[in-house]
């Protein structure tokens, strides 16, 4: 079975997931999200759990608009991804991102076009392997969560640790046919962002250390200079 067509050029060092609730309401989220891709965000995935498919799709459609501006301002293309809506995936064409508990993976691979990436959270090592060992196309990023424990989302696994972290990042890049590239997402902030760089991990995923900053191009930035001072451009380490 072929793989997708995934972006070779997506920048995964920092993936930002929108918190409506963070940000001071729906309607302040596009404002953040452009600041943020201005600062160096590489990625940005749509979440929102309280409302309907319609209103999510609006919302959705909204921060895209925002990204392309903003992408068109620093001449870099940023993928965005919707959390759980493959309805909202299908009809907007953007990428889409699930959880163990969302619709399920293989469903949602088989259901958009190959030209669209689709995330997967894995909090374990047995996950992994379940979603590497199927008869499916393996998902082109994880989000390898929690690395620490949050207040951002309660419903996590016991908290992995940037040593749990790297020993998954390292078995997704071994993945058959090409590596699934692995962010790790919980508790992470640009105090402890250097950790990371330092295992296999493609990048970091934040929700409250950019939605909830006064300056989100500032707060990018800062997390995005923590990380290359550990780790400038290049490869992670093997």
């Amino acid at each position: 079975m072929s793989s997708p067509a995934a972006d070779p050029g997506v920048d995964w060092r920092l993936y930002l997931v929108t918190d409506p609730r963070l940000g001071g309401g729906p309607d302040a989220v596009p404002g953040i999200v452009y600041q943020a891709v201005l600062g160096g965000v590489g990625v940005v995935q749509v979440r929102d759990k309280e409302c309907d498919d319609d209103e999510f799709a609006a919302r959705a459609a909204a921060v895209t608009g925002a990204v392309r501006r903003a992408s068109a301002e620093v001449g870099r293309h940023v993928p965005v991804f919707v959390n759980d809506r493959l309805a909202v995936a299908r009809e907007l064409g953007v990428h889409l991102h699930v959880g163990q508990r969302d619709v399920p993976y293989a469903r949602a691979r088989a259901e958009l076009p190959a030209e669209l990436m689709v995330g997967l959270s894995i909090e374990s090592d047995a996950q992994l392997a379940t979603a590497l060992g199927g008869p499916w196309i393996p998902p082109d990023v994880i989000g390898v969560s929690p690395v620490w424990a949050t207040p951002t989302k309660t419903d996590t696994a016991d908290a992995l640790g940037p040593d749990g972290a790297d020993r998954i990042a390292r078995a997704a890049h071994t993945a058959p046919g090409r590596p699934v590239r692995a962010v790790g997402i919980g508790g992470v902030h640009s105090g402890n962002v250097g950790a990371l760089a330092e295992t296999a991990l493609d990048g970091v995923c934040v929700v409250s250390a950019i939605m909830a900053a006064a300056d989100p191009r500032a707060a990018a930035a800062d997390l995005l200079t923590a990380w290359d001072r550990v780790r400038p451009a290049g490869p992670p380490p093997r």
